[in-house]
């Protein structure tokens, strides 16, 4: 009978373990598989959200995150003129400075010239040549050629100023000998050495600066006032002295003048001043200044100048 049950359950149990009711036991379960170790070396793996990219290191073309710059449309074509318009353009403004969006063009021959000096400038507005403002419109047609500096680079040679009156900056005037520039001090000497040489009307030339710094710069030309001021210095003009209270009489204390000089005069004394610095510094203000006769001038005696004034 004991046999009978043991073969029963030995049956029973080799059953069920066949249908896999029955599990292993927990020492005989395989172990779970190990997870990797990350270093420096690996890269973690991309995020779900991340941007697919066709290359690596470039950003895809689908990308909505990046900004793409504009595609640049080509420049129009220039416009082309005829022979008819663009002389009909330089008819209309030849000779004349102009004045494109700021930038000066001297219109010369049907090309117009960029003028970048301002000297320049200041010598047409001289000759009585004005800037007229004009749109960019308006000159299209005329070529735009070399600067007016260049197209006007070539340079006279100073034997063509021998004998003749010159200037750079239209303020000073020159006189030419064997290329060499003498200035002419004031405008009464220049009169005078007009009449000597008889050109009363002799035009006076433009150089430019390459023309004018070419030239070497000789001894001034002696003024006709101080000469006649020398004269009275040595006596010989002929002027009468007369008694020092008359001399100062109405000048006492004022400003004077006398050829090219300025003094103060104080206690009938004649105190020379810088002429230049007192002019420049509106110390004449707008009143009308003496003008010493030669036999007061002669009259009053000298004091310290009045720049040495303790």
């Amino acid at each position: 009978m004991k046999n009978q049950f043991t073969k029963f359950y030995t049956l029973l149990a080799a059953g069920l373990l066949a249908a896999g009711s029955i599990c292993p036991a927990q020492d005989d379960a395989p172990p779970p598989p190990a997870e990797p170790e990350y270093n420096g070396d690996m890269a973690p793996e991309a995020p779900a959200y991340a941007p697919s990219s066709a290359t690596p290191g470039k950003p895809s073309e689908d990308d909505d995150n990046i900004i793409r710059k504009p595609k640049e449309a080509p420049p129009p074509p220039p416009i082309e003129f005829t022979k008819a318009e663009a002389q009909k353009s330089c008819a209309k403004y030849q000779g004349k400075l102009l004045s494109v969006y700021g930038e000066i063009y001297k219109i010369q021959n049907c090309v117009r010239h960029r003028v970048n000096e301002q000297e320049d400038i200041f010598k047409f507005s001289k000759q009585g040549i004005q800037v007229v403002e004009v749109n960019a419109t308006d000159v299209a047609a005329i070529p735009v050629g070399e600067s007016w500096e260049n197209a006007n680079s070539k340079e006279r040679p100073c034997a063509t100023f021998n004998k003749k009156y010159i200037t750079f900056s239209y303020t000073d005037i020159y006189f030419v000998e064997n290329c060499v520039r003498k200035l002419i001090p004031d405008y009464e000497t220049l009169l005078a050495h007009r009449k000597e040489r008889g050109q009363t009307n002799g035009e006076v030339l433009a150089l430019s600066s390459k023309e004018f710094w070419s030239m070497k710069h000789g001894r001034d030309i002696t003024s006709i006032i101080d000469k006649e001021f020398h004269k009275l210095l040595e006596g010989s003009a002929g002027v009468d002295i007369i008694p020092i209270d008359e001399a100062c009489k109405g000048v006492d204390g004022k400003i004077v003048t006398f050829y090219s000089r300025m003094y103060k005069i104080e206690k009938c004394r004649k105190r020379e001043i810088d002429a230049e610095s007192f002019t420049m510094h509106g110390g004449a203000g707008s009143s009308k200044l003496t003008e010493l006769k030669p036999e007061q001038w002669i009259s009053m005696p000298d004091g310290k100048p009045y720049s040495d004034k303790k």
